[in-house]
């Protein structure tokens, strides 16, 4: 999921497979920006999409009715699980030297991918390189450095951002903000407090992952709740959250989005 900086441990790929399809955050993430780039491009079907950091594939996978999707990732564990779904449109590749000519997608994603590396602005001054004049870059990233947890350990994160500081770094890499938006903004409480006892617990034993932590039978109604979200979303921006949502333009030869 990540380029030559910020690799997640080995491990972390087999729980992502098993778990993505269902797990409430994996899930919930992915419809989100699902649906932020679907009102934007209403009934396409003829969409070239990347995918960087695409992990173990469920992202592309779903993007595929939009159009050609491809995905790029370091990790040899993620791309054999990709095979694993009968993606054959992902390759190894450092998500800061991306094998493309100049301006091949419509559209680029990265989720939970840019808090892994270390030069984040050099990384989106790339992604802007593959992007046609007026193609959308949409980021999800986690949000508030005093939310760092375990997960973020594993996931070899460098940071996580602010509005103010994710808007910062797209608008220094050459991008036009569109729109942003905190996410995960009805679980946040949970989410706070899930943290807090998540430090309590790892002084009495050892966790390897926040994901396998809640019972299963509270995963369908944290999905819910979080997926409640989306039609809000579509008319509104959240003021906090534990998470970043972002749509950015690669402006036109004039300098203007499109």
């Amino acid at each position: 999921m990540t380029g030559s900086e910020g690799i997640m441990r080995d491990y972390t790929y087999e729980i992502l497979y098993a778990m993505e399809e269902d797990h409430w955050w994996l899930s919930s993430r992915r419809k989100l920006v699902l649906d932020w780039i679907r009102k934007r491009y209403p009934d396409r079907r003829d969409l070239t999409i990347l995918d960087v950091g695409c992990g173990t594939g469920m992202m592309v996978l779903e993007m595929a009715a939009l159009g050609r999707v491809e995905g790029v990732d370091a990790s040899d564990d993620a791309l054999r699980f990709c095979r694993q779904r009968g993606l054959s449109t992902v390759r190894k590749a450092n998500v800061v030297e991306l094998p493309f000519p100049d301006e091949s997608f419509d559209v680029l994603t990265g989720v939970d991918i840019l808090e892994h590396i270390d030069d984040d602005v050099g990384a989106l001054r790339e992604w802007r390189r593959v992007l046609r004049p007026g193609g959308r870059l949409f980021l999800f990233v986690p949000a508030h450095q005093w939310l760092w947890s375990l997960q973020d350990e594993i996931s070899g994160h460098r940071r996580r951002y602010t509005a103010r500081s994710l808007r910062g770094v797209v608008n220094r890499a050459g991008f036009v903000v569109e729109r942003q938006s905190y996410v995960s903004t009805y679980l946040f409480p949970v989410i706070v407090l899930g943290r807090l006892w998540l430090k309590a617990l790892r002084r009495v034993r050892q966790v390897q992952s926040e994901n396998t932590l809640h019972p299963g039978w509270s995963n369908g109604i944290l999905r819910r709740v979080f997926m409640a979200e989306i039609p809000l979303l579509r008319r509104l921006d959240f003021p906090y959250g534990a998470s970043l949502l972002c749509v950015a333009r690669n402006p036109d030869v004039h300098g203007n989005g499109v």
